[in-house]
């Protein structure tokens, strides 16, 4: 009578052991790359930003301004504001906000939340963008077009939080002159605060913001955040899920702009 081999009988086990082993792996990666993985776009102020920035400006139709003295509005032909604007580099004129929550079964996510629909305008008169009783530069927002990478998050938002449905506008109003008179590199940019009256949620505050602003001899770009902001101070409500465990009561608002002279 012959003997069965034991290492014969063990292949089997091995083989399907081994496959098995493949497929959690799999498994694994995939649900990092769905469902854990942070998806959150790049910051405003980080250099993956910058480069898609760079490149939309190098893609744009240039031409040369002699004077930066006239009116500025926003350029709406800079970049192309789409889905990678919510997951990785944005290279278009947006204004958003970022904000934490943690979920269930999936653990901790930046939201951001971001649109394009967003209209400006500001005189430049001697190295200064003038700020006037009888003209405040205003940067205006459609909050309605707001939207994140989640579907439902985006309907949640019409009638939680922000009530964008409720509250269809947001507005920034600078509030003093700027005076760039001594920055010696606008190619290159400089950073200065910039006192505004900002409205969100029906709520008007003021608040102060530290911006980025270069010329490349066509366009001014301003880009820069403000934050944390917290949620009360605009009676902003915690959204509400059955998924969603907790939210960070302040958020992060972040704009990038691209202007061109109109007149």
């Amino acid at each position: 009578m012959e003997t069965e081999n034991p290492s014969k009988s063990r292949r089997p086990v091995i083989k399907w052991a081994g496959i098995l082993l493949v497929l959690i792996g799999v498994i694994v990666v995939l649900l990092w790359y769905f469902v854990f993985r942070d998806t959150s776009p790049a910051d405003v102020n980080s250099q993956a930003a910058k480069e898609a920035r760079d490149q939309a400006l190098s893609e744009a139709g240039t031409s040369e301004v002699q004077s930066l003295d006239g009116v500025w509005a926003i350029d709406a032909e800079i970049g192309e504001f789409n889905d990678a604007c919510l997951t990785e580099v944005c290279g278009s004129s947006f204004v958003g906000f970022r904000i934490d929550e943690e979920l269930v079964g999936i653990g901790g996510k930046t939201v951001v939340g971001r649109t394009p629909d967003v209209s400006a305008q500001f005189t430049i008169n001697e190295s200064e963008i003038v700020s006037s009783e009888q003209s405040r530069p205003t940067v205006t927002v459609d909050m309605t077009t707001l939207i994140t990478d989640d579907a439902n998050r985006n309907n949640a938002i019409k009638r939680q939080a922000i009530e964008t449905s409720k509250f269809p506008e947001a507005s920034l109003v600078i509030t003093e002159s700027i005076d760039f008179s001594s920055a010696t590199d606008l190619e290159a940019g400089f950073t200065t605060e910039i006192f505004v009256d900002l409205t969100i949620h029906g709520v008007t505050r003021q608040e102060t913001i530290e911006v980025t602003a270069s010329f490349d001899g066509s366009r001014i770009l301003v880009f820069g955040n403000l934050g944390p902001i917290l949620l009360s101070d605009y009676e902003i409500e915690k959204p509400r899920s059955a998924v969603v465990l907790s939210v960070e009561d302040n958020a992060l608002m972040e704009f990038q702009l691209f202007f061109k002279k109109i007149d």
